[in-house]
């Protein structure tokens, strides 16, 4: 496998970077630097890879059974769907790697530990690095990323359902056509990104600045924003549907089930017959409010202030109304 050896570096050296489902079982390549490579789908079974760069590189769906990879830079590595049953990875640096369910690894090697980051539903990402990703069409639904940083990542058609991104960075991200409902972006950046035909139904936007986003043909029924929320100039927030929660708002009758709505300030808001069914009201502030005939139903009122709030006909039965100030 010599002369393959020589032919992938010297069109790597020549600015190749597409190697995918390439057959390339027991090349023999180290001490080299292939950083950005793509080697989706490749065979590299066997292959001798020690003290190679493969940092921000592309193995998804890659078979490295029985690879040598020890001392190999895996830094910020695509490894969703690879194969590493039985690979040597001794000192292999795997910090900020990307894997997923699919993902091999051999026995008794503790990815986690190793820095890797595994992506799919319900996963928890809390301060991770993806910037500058591929992840286009993911599945990150109710997965918790606060404090994550997708500075220019492509999570075009991306599924961020219930996502938790809260003080995370989406500058310049493309987030074409995915799907944000009910995901939390409370602080979120969005300089410059790309909202197009997303799907921002009940997301939580308090303190966001959208004024430089693209919210072309985006959906944003029944999401809700706080006067601190700053939209673009030409955007009319109020015909799209979106209810702006504070102190003395009127948002008779709206729909805020199920919303993530810990510490929100909404003293004296008229909120009567409003649906905060299932909603997370933790620690929030209703003193004084008109909460006449409010559904309440299974809402979390731990630590609510509801001192002087007219529950005339409130549904509360079975709200949680532990350690709530009621008087």
């Amino acid at each position: 496998m010599a002369d393959l050896s020589s032919q992938v570096i010297a069109a790597y050296s020549k600015g190749r970077r597409d190697f995918s489902y390439c057959q390339m079982q027991a090349i023999r390549v180290s001490q080299y630097a292939l950083t950005g490579i793509d080697l989706w789908g490749c065979n590299l079974t066997d292959a001798h890879l020690a003290d190679v760069d493969f940092s921000g590189s592309n193995l998804r769906g890659a078979d490295l059974q029985r690879a040598n990879l020890r001392r190999t830079n895996l830094q910020g590595a695509d490894l969703r769907g690879a194969c590493l049953k039985g690979a040597q990875l001794e000192d292999a640096n795997f910090q900020d790697a990307i894997a997923n369910h699919q993902t091999e690894f051999p026995e008794n090697f503790e990815p986690i530990q190793a820095g890797v980051h595994y992506l799919g539903p319900k996963s928890t990402l809390i301060d991770c690095n993806l910037s500058q990703r591929d992840l286009g069409g993911i599945d990150l639904s109710h997965s918790d990323l606060a404090g994550a940083q997708l500075i220019q990542t492509n999570l075009l058609g991306a599924w961020l359902v219930g996502t938790q991104l809260t003080e995370a960075d989406l500058s310049h991200a493309n987030l074409n056509s995915s799907n944000l409902s009910n995901a939390s972006l409370q602080r979120a950046k969005f300089k410059g990104t790309n909202l197009t035909r997303a799907n921002l139904t009940k997301a939580t936007l308090f303190g966001v600045d959208l004024s430089q986003t693209d919210l072309k043909e985006s959906c944003l029924y029944g999401a809700v924003c706080d006067p601190a929320t700053q939209w673009p100039e030409d955007f009319d927030w109020e015909w799209a549907g979106v209810y702006c929660l504070g102190p003395n708002q009127s948002l008779w009758a709206a729909d805020l089930s199920n919303l993530v709505l810990i510490g929100v300030d909404l003293s004296g808001a008229n909120l009567v017959g409003v649906n905060f069914t299932g909603a997370d009201l933790w620690g929030a502030n209703l003193q004084g409010c008109d909460l006449r005939d409010a559904c309440l139903s299974e809402a979390n009122l731990w630590g609510a202030n509801l001192v002087d709030a007219d529950l005339t006909g409130a549904e509360i039965d079975t709200a949680n109304l532990e350690a709530a100030m009621l008087s």
